[in-house]
């Protein structure tokens, strides 16, 4: 097909989607399916239409290629970027359950019942079943995102959408070299469950790997440039996806999912808000125009005569998938939330999460694949086109009229009040406006009584009573609303990074889910833990035990600390804000008895983050004094480059006035570079003479052990090493408290002892083949010196006295246990 026949087509398709997009908004129906029906229709009277003959409209059709290389990076990648990956990791458990299982389980259920309703051969009926179960990502999170549905079921039906494409895949595939080389057996079962850990697996590897080379690549050639992010972004999608799925044959979707997720993690962190809001806007670009294309394409896609004649085939399929759907859904989903503990997910949502399994360009792209030797392969692309159109056509438009149905879209009684609320704060606030246009007799005073009365009736704000819940819930959502603006406005002058923004707002969502009371009763300890944090501890704990490790791991533990005393910084601003909220609610007449415990939790939020602030700065005096010179000139420069780029935007300084003082300021960004101070307290070889087992030993053999020996650093809570462990190294305590658990036999840990600075942790690593008696926890923020036995041991035999001490070790063992 010509270029210029392509490119005439995709402008008329887009010019048509923008029509409905501005059309969709008067209608009950999803934007994605208007432009389906859109496709449907152009297809269906192609014929009568001679002006499309001329330019081959024949020819622009829907390829498997188009869309696993065109559209599904593009709409994967922007999908995971906006993803909250702490709701993943805590919903992570339902997700691979629906993603993996589920979907083996849907697809067996689907070709059993082809086989018995249609005859269909067993294998072929399982082939169908692979490519129709997988819920598709590219119908699902454009449904969604236009619905606007909560934030967990969003994440639930999202994540499954956007993981169990690697199962449907493998498992298509596998079914596909059965047919063609008409053969099985249990060899190639165990073969068929490698080459799925393998896929899947191998997807996140790389686009973990990619992901961490093109952030870390993309901060470095940054320097306020934000063409340059964009750019490696679009690069980063298209990248990772090209090299797992067509390089490495690996899972392209997960490695592009990975890819986005580490990207956020890693890279945008380290970026300015302008910045990251320029990636997201180009990417929501990005993803109008493919969305746009690829439903349009679904259209064309469906011959409705041909699929006329496959119809009670096409009826038993949809019955089978809707079957098997429910299955998944109202039978797994239970199971995995009781087996995990985690949150229930009630019916209604279980209820959205079945009808929303939307099927779309996924499926279609693999049944296109099938070789044309294939005899049923006519009839496949029939029930797939088949049910894709019913799941677009009746699924998505009334997805909204079942949460309705449902109530899921009724506003609770504490939402209820807040929406009254609001609209009266928009009134007092149009009418101090509309006042002041007519006191400078802008505005006619009758005119202006008329414009108060139709807003008045527009937005019924009347007078409402509310109960002291109600009160004490609204004092503490205005709380906390100040505490957000507080912290989105430390992120855009660059006090904060987006990894602390994203935290705060994290905290923020889930404080606001609950009581004031449960908050009073959980104290600090109302966060529940999630599986990030658990890995990070376990990462650590093998990180400090390795050699080749230590210098990762310094890295790694001084960007903790740092980002430690970045959130206590603005946990204190937040604190702040918070109570002065609070307090103008009280002069404003609100009781001060009925605020009394929202102000005692920031009051003790506020100290505890004072202290650790200055626990830090008393015990790090160094680190934390040339961290705060680091942040705050960072801060000054970042913001003094905002307010020149706003004065020149609004006419106050010429181009090159602006360019004149950005370089300036770009070059001492540039010259800043990143905080790289070591987390130290005094010289090793100090410490180690502070120890009884090497005081006093000769100076240079001192210094030696110091050469050898290792800084370690470690937040609260950190695991230094567990109970049971193998013991090959001790630990120096410099700076801090750890704890001694002891496991009892009943599975609990208990205290048995608390170790200071200037003792000496596992020091059981001296006894041959010994393992660890303890697990050992920082109780506070921790620095040691590590120092292997084998070094120790090789250190002994150079001088008799060390040698000695080392033979009387069983005493120092029973006292440090």
């Amino acid at each position: 097909m010509p270029l210029p026949d392509i490119l005439l087509i995709m402008s008329g398709v887009l010019m048509l989607s923008m029509i409905l997009a501005s059309v969709c908004r008067h209608l009950p129906i999803p934007y994605t399916v208007l432009l389906v029906i859109l496709g449907l229709l152009v297809n269906f009277f192609a014929n009568d239409m001679p002006v499309l003959a001329l330019h081959h409209f024949s020819q622009f059709h829907l390829t498997p290629e188009l869309v696993l290389f065109i559209f599904l990076p593009a709409l994967i990648f922007e999908s995971a970027l906006s993803l909250d990956a702490r709701a993943l990791l805590k919903n992570l458990a339902p997700i691979l359950v629906l993603a993996i299982i589920g979907m083996l389980v849907s697809a067996t259920l689907v070709g059993i019942g082809m086989w018995w309703s249609i005859q269909l051969q067993v294998v072929v009926a399982l082939l169908f079943g692979s490519l129709i179960s997988a819920t598709d990502p590219v119908a699902v999170v454009a449904l969604f995102k236009e619905l606007g549905v909560a934030k967990r079921l969003s994440v639930l039906v999202e994540g499954e959408s956007l993981m169990n494409d690697a199962t449907a895949i493998v498992l298509f595939n596998i079914l596909l070299l059965l047919i063609t080389e008409n053969h099985f057996s249990l060899a190639n079962g165990g073969e068929a469950i490698a080459q799925f850990i393998k896929v899947f697996l191998g997807g996140v590897l790389v686009g973990i790997g990619i992901g961490a080379l093109v952030s870390d690549l993309l901060v470095r050639l940054y320097h306020g440039n934000q063409s340059i992010p964009v750019v490696l972004s679009l690069v980063l999608a298209y990248l990772s996806f090209i090299i797992a799925e067509h390089e490495l044959h690996v899972s392209g979707v997960m490695a592009v999912l990975s890819a986005a997720i580490t990207l956020n993690i890693v890279g945008l962190s380290r970026l300015s808000k302008q910045t990251i809001d320029t990636i997201h806007t180009t990417w929501e670009f990005m993803v109008l125009i493919c969305n746009s294309l690829l439903f349009v394409l679904i259209g064309l896609s469906v011959d409705l005569l041909m699929l006329a004649s496959f119809w009670p085939a096409i009826l038993w399929a949809v019955l089978a998938v809707y079957i098997a759907r429910a299955v998944s859904v109202y039978v797994l989903i239970p199971f995995t939330t009781r087996s995990f503990s985690l949150t229930n997910i009630s019916w209604a949502e279980r209820h959205i999460m079945w009808w929303g399994g939307l099927k779309g360009g996924l499926a279609i792209a693999i049944v296109m694949s099938i070789p044309d030797s294939l005899p049923e392969k006519s009839l496949l692309e029939s029930l797939t086109l088949g049910v894709v159109l019913v799941s677009l056509l009746v699924n998505a438009p009334t997805i909204h009229w079942l949460m309705h149905f449902l109530k899921m879209d009724r506003l609770t009684p504490s939402e209820q009040a807040e929406l009254k609320q609001s609209m009266q704060r928009v009134n007092q606030s149009v009418d101090k406006t509309l006042h002041r246009f007519a006191t400078l007799q802008l505005l006619d005073a009758n005119l202006e009584s008329q414009v108060e009365s139709q807003l008045h009736h527009t937005l019924d704000s009347q007078e409402i009573d509310l109960s002291d819940e109600q009160l004490i819930k609204q004092a503490h959502l205005h709380a906390l609303r100040a505490e957000t603006e507080e912290i989105e406005y430390l992120y855009q002058i660059g006090v904060v990074n987006y990894y602390t923004l994203v935290s705060f707002k994290d905290i923020l969502r889930v404080d606001q889910q609950h009581s004031i009371d449960y908050l009073h009763a959980m104290g600090v300890g109302w966060l529940q833990p999630n599986l990030l944090l658990k890995f990070e501890h376990l990462l650590i704990h093998n990180l400090s035990e390795k050699n080749w490790a230590q210098g990762l791991l310094t890295q790694y533990q001084t960007r903790r600390f740092a980002n430690k005393i970045l959130h206590d910084i603005a946990g204190v601003l937040m604190a702040h804000k918070g109570l002065k909220v609070i307090q103008k609610m009280i002069d404003d007449g609100l009781e001060p008895a009925l605020v009394k415990p929202i102000q005692q939790i920031y009051q003790k939020r506020l100290q505890r983050r004072q202290n650790r602030l200055h626990y830090f700065s008393e015990n790090y005096p160094l680190f934390y004094r040339q961290y705060e010179a680091f942040l705050f000139q960072k801060v000054a420069l970042r913001y003094s480059l905002q307010l020149v780029h706003k004065s020149h935007d609004q006419g106050l300084i010429s181009a090159k006035v602006l360019a004149i003082i950005s370089k300036k300021l770009t070059r001492s960004l540039e010259q800043l570079a990143s905080f790289n101070i070591s987390l130290r307290i005094v010289g090793r070889h100090d410490w180690i003479n502070k120890v009884p087992l090497f005081t006093d030993l000769p100076a240079d053999l001192l210094a030696d052990m110091a050469n050898h020996a290792h800084y370690v650093n470690f937040l609260p809570d950190d695991i230094i090493f567990y109970q049971g462990d193998g013991s090959d190294s001790l630990y120096i305590l410099m700076g801090g408290q750890v704890k001694v658990l002891i496991d009892t036999v009943d599975g609990r840990q208990e205290i048995a002892n608390q170790i200071s600075e200037g003792e000496l942790i596992g020091v059981h690593a001296l006894l041959e083949n010994s393992t660890r008696s303890a697990t050992v926890t920082a109780k506070t923020y921790v620095t040691c010196l590590r120092l292997t036995a084998k070094d120790i041991l090789r250190f002994s035999l150079q001088n008799h006295e060390l040698g000695q001490r080392l033979q009387q070790i069983e005493p120092i063992v029973e006292q440090n246990g």
